[in-house]
């Protein structure tokens, strides 16, 4: 009687989805758009590390070359066709939400809401959302 048990436990073991592991990649943001603006995108050529935790709540932090902080979240629970999904509020007055993912192929699509001024002597403020696109590739 024992054995059917098993046999079953352990094929609700195997069904079971495979637990996130710790990423380090290297990523490199191609494109930058903002929507709510007359320029639509530009390319751009930003390098940056993405390190993250294994747990869903784990910081996800995007650090630039020179070592400054790019951009952080916290790691949200997976989904099929996803290697990380991540969101976060503001790290500074203007700034709203963001998210990122970063696909199975290792392209990923940030986004980040934002209030801007337009030029300097401009007191209108913006509502707008920067996407930045672009792949990642395993840290060496």
């Amino acid at each position: 009687m024992a054995k059917p048990f098993s046999i079953i436990g352990l094929a609700v073991f195997l069904a079971a989805p495979a637990a996130a592991a710790p990423l380090a990649l290297d990523c490199t943001a191609q494109r930058a758009c903002v929507a709510d603006l007359d320029a639509a995108c530009e390319t751009i050529g930003i390098i940056y590390a993405l390190d993250v935790g294994a747990d869903e709540g784990d910081k996800v932090v995007l650090t630039t070359g020179e070592g400054e902080r790019f951009y952080e979240f916290r790691r949200l629970a997976g989904a099929e066709g996803v290697l990380l999904q991540a969101a976060g509020g503001a790290l500074e007055p203007g700034q709203g939400a963001g998210a990122m993912t970063v696909f199975d192929d290792l392209r990923f699509v940030l986004s980040r809401h934002n209030r801007i001024a337009l030029s300097e002597e401009d007191d209108d403020l913006r509502a707008v959302s920067i996407s930045i696109h672009g792949t990642c590739a395993a840290r060496q």
